[in-house]
């Protein structure tokens, strides 16, 4: 009897050594990829982020979000923590407890700028249209296990200033949705337009959107229109039929639901 429980005993601390070993070596079996230089500066390509500490790459930004830098342009980075925990981008020590495990963009996948012209047809130093304007980075926190291993969504790349392709919020914390707007409501980057983020709790409670203190204790579980979802936009025209650069003058996707729950 005490020799079957010394084998069950073994077995046992075999299968949790070996779930161990798998978790940390998803990092460590990552291959680091050789990342291709860009031939001009319309053209860029998706960096390697997997394995790397979050606080060894990328800026906060003045808009309030953590960005990397691409050229004239920036790709803004969001972070998808595996323990649920609230990471203050704005906190580097905040930020070096991190690792990166998965990104939704696959390295060397093409970035390509278009620039906006001035009257007189010659290119400015604005970008009008990117085909990638977001990276979404998860994380966890060293020396742990990682607890989700559910894979990111791949946003399709923007073919034009047209068309953009709706995010997947699964799993983000509210701070890393959107942004406050100047009508106090809270919305999300889409090209040159946004879309409304509606709030919706478990319990039916107010969310605040204005105070981050309140944002930072929810996470998204589902939403109501499915990622990659075709994002369709028309521009406004002046009185000579010419389209504004910026200014979208109607988009079939005009807000989205979010559901949240409260952090434990």
């Amino acid at each position: 009897m005490k020799k079957i429980t010394s084998i069950i005993s073994i077995i046992f601390i075999i299968i949790i050594l070996t779930s161990c070993s798998q978790t940390s070596n998803n990092i460590e079996q990552h291959k680091p990829v050789t990342i291709k230089e860009s031939p001009n500066k319309y053209t860029w390509y998706m960096k390697d982020y997997v394995g790397k500490n979050l606080a060894s790459f990328g800026y906060t930004s003045m808009g309030g979000f953590r960005a990397d830098t691409y050229g004239e342009g920036y790709i803004k980075i969001t972070i998808i923590n595996d323990n649920e925990d609230y990471i203050d981008i704005n906190n580097e020590e905040d930020l070096k407890q991190y690792v990166v495990t998965k990104q939704n963009i696959q390295p060397n996948s093409i970035i390509k700028y278009t620039f906006e012209k001035n009257e007189q047809g010659e290119e400015t130093s604005l970008i009008n249209h990117q085909t990638y304007g977001e990276i979404v980075l998860k994380v966890k926190k060293i020396g742990s296990r990682e607890k989700n291993k559910n894979e990111l969504t791949e946003i399709k790349s923007s073919t034009d200033k047209y068309t953009q392709y709706i995010k997947d919020y699964t799993y983000r914390n509210l701070t890393q949705c959107g942004y406050l707007s100047m009508m106090g409501d809270y919305r999300d980057v889409y090209g040159n337009t946004n879309i409304k983020l509606i709030i919706i709790t478990e319990d039916g409670s107010y969310v605040d959107v204005s105070d981050t203190e309140i944002l930072k204790n929810y996470i998204v579980t589902s939403q109501n229109i499915k990622p990659n979802t075709k994002l369709s936009m028309e521009y406004l025209k002046d009185s000579n039929g010419k389209e504004y650069s910026n200014l979208i003058e109607v988009q079939n996707i005009n807000e989205i639901e979010l559901n949240v729950k409260k952090i434990k």
